[in-house]
């Protein structure tokens, strides 16, 4: 989605906006807003053992760096530059999202830190509907800021609009088409 430059995921635009004001990689800035979403839910009463902050900051750092790898690779072999093709980007990257999440949320028992931010909000709204939207705009506000004072869009467009009103759909397609077996505990006697 990053690549297609027809707007993000909301915290991908953030960190994309922070990017173009600092020098630092889009992949670096997912890494410090993560950490800072996780500061933010300890703040919100989110309880976290010592084992699960050490997996979620390595899960964190992982997938920053992937970004900037994967930008990096996707830099040098292709950037898409007719809007025919930059749209394609932007479905498959959407589509692909949808997949990793479907299956990310289903198998992990540790998320990235701006997923426990959700949680934060859906319980203090009471509502993750509402928790969500008042979640994502923490780095909707960041981009908007940034757009503003710099006069130039960045990150934050159609693509934004299509994973905040249509990730959640795809995600329950995914969901109903991808099987995940679950191990069956099972006790059974040697005999």
């Amino acid at each position: 989605m990053i690549i297609a430059n027809l707007g993000s995921a909301p915290w991908a635009t953030a960190a994309e906006n922070l990017g173009s004001i600092l020098p630092v990689s889009i992949g670096v800035w997912v890494i410090i807003l993560n950490l800072l979403s996780f500061l933010l839910s300890y703040f919100m009463k989110i309880k976290f053992t010592l084992l699960i902050i050490i997996k979620s900051a390595f899960l964190t750092v992982l997938f920053g760096l992937l970004i900037d790898l994967f930008l990096y690779i996707h830099h040098i072999v292709y950037v898409p530059g007719n809007m025919g093709i930059r749209f394609i980007y932007l479905l498959i990257g959407l589509n692909f999202m949808a997949v990793a999440l479907s299956i990310y949320f289903r198998v992990s028992q540790v998320h990235l830190p701006s997923d426990y931010l959700i949680k934060a909000f859906g319980k203090l709204m009471n509502n993750y509907t509402i928790g969500t939207i008042f979640c994502t705009a923490i780095p909707l506000s960041i981009s908007v800021v940034i757009i503003v004072i710099r006069h130039d869009i960045v990150g934050l467009g159609f693509g934004t609009l299509l994973f905040m009103f249509g990730i959640g759909f795809l995600i329950d397609q995914y969901n109903h088409w991808i099987i995940i077996q679950k191990e069956a505990k099972t006790n059974t006697a040697i005999s």
